[in-house]
């Protein structure tokens, strides 16, 4: 017959390593026999997530002028259209080297952030996350000759994809009399998809978007910011591989597609699972 666990968070164990509502392990009060495969079952996940989150995607590269080279920080937070908006233009203003004053406004027809500047005199670039990814050592080089940061191509920290400037190989460039607008649409939904990651499967069941093989369930955020993700199992097949082995203690990790454990802010998250015998 099905044999079934309860999982929550709240009730994860102190065994050293990581320790938070998103990466934990629990201990079972006796050990178990489990052979066959194993469903994770219905997930209650908060969406409580940050849109900006602090060394993870906070940065904004600009170039003022000719030579001064710039990463604008984004205070981390949740954010809509309209307050990303207001907390990228304090990102810009804070540190600036032009004597005008930056502009920014949000074009609710086409969801895009407009960015401007009020210095006659003055010209300012806009560095997409495409451009950096693949000129790094061009910034690096001219940054470097000015003073300005350097950039790590592989871990950027850039907002490109949050606040529309993600795409483009081209630098954008603006003025008084020429406003830069983002490629793309302005995104605040945090995560479009987590993913249940343990030591419960026997690993190559399933394969992740980075290559992991110890996913044991795929979550989709369907929810608003701050509403209970729920969701329900409908797949009979998504299962994974337990073999025959006894169990006494069980780790967890949520994380986005890249395999980075997310934040839950303090919010805890629970799941059941369902080991199902060879013959059921």
């Amino acid at each position: 017959m099905p044999f079934k666990l309860y999982i929550d968070s709240r009730f994860r164990q102190e065994t050293g390593g990581a320790q938070s509502d998103a990466e934990f392990s629990i201990e079972l009060p006796h050990p178990i026999q489990v052979k066959g495969k194993a469903f994770i079952d219905t997930c209650l996940v908060p969406n409580t997530f940050y849109v900006i989150r602090a060394g993870e995607n906070d940065r904004l590269h600009v170039r003022e002028n000719t030579a001064t080279y710039r990463i604008c920080t984004i205070s981390q937070g949740q954010y809509n259209a309209i307050t990303l908006k207001d907390a990228v233009l304090v990102a810009l203003q804070t540190g600036k080297t032009i004597s005008g004053d930056y502009t920014m406004t949000f074009d609710i027809p086409t969801n895009k952030l407009v960015i401007g500047t009020t210095d006659a005199a003055a010209a300012f670039h806009i560095y997409p996350t495409a451009w950096l990814k693949a000129n790094a050592t061009t910034w690096n080089t001219n940054s470097f000759a000015g003073g300005g940061p350097t950039i790590d191509a592989l871990n950027l920290m850039d907002a490109g994809a949050v606040t529309g400037f993600g795409t483009g190989t081209a630098i954008l460039n603006g003025s008084a009399a020429s406003t830069v607008t983002a490629p793309d649409v302005v995104n605040c939904q945090p995560y479009h998809q987590l993913f249940i990651r343990s030591s419960i499967g026997n690993g190559y069941d399933a394969i992740g978007p980075d290559g992991s093989s110890d996913i044991v369930r795929r979550i989709t955020c369907q929810v608003a910011m701050n509403d209970m993700i729920v969701d329900q199992h409908s797949l009979a097949h998504d299962s994974v591989t337990v073999g025959n082995r006894e169990i006494s203690s069980l780790s967890f990790r949520l994380t986005d597609c890249f395999g980075k454990t997310v934040d839950t802010n303090g919010h805890h998250i629970s799941f059941s699972i369902i080991f199902l015998e060879p013959d059921e």
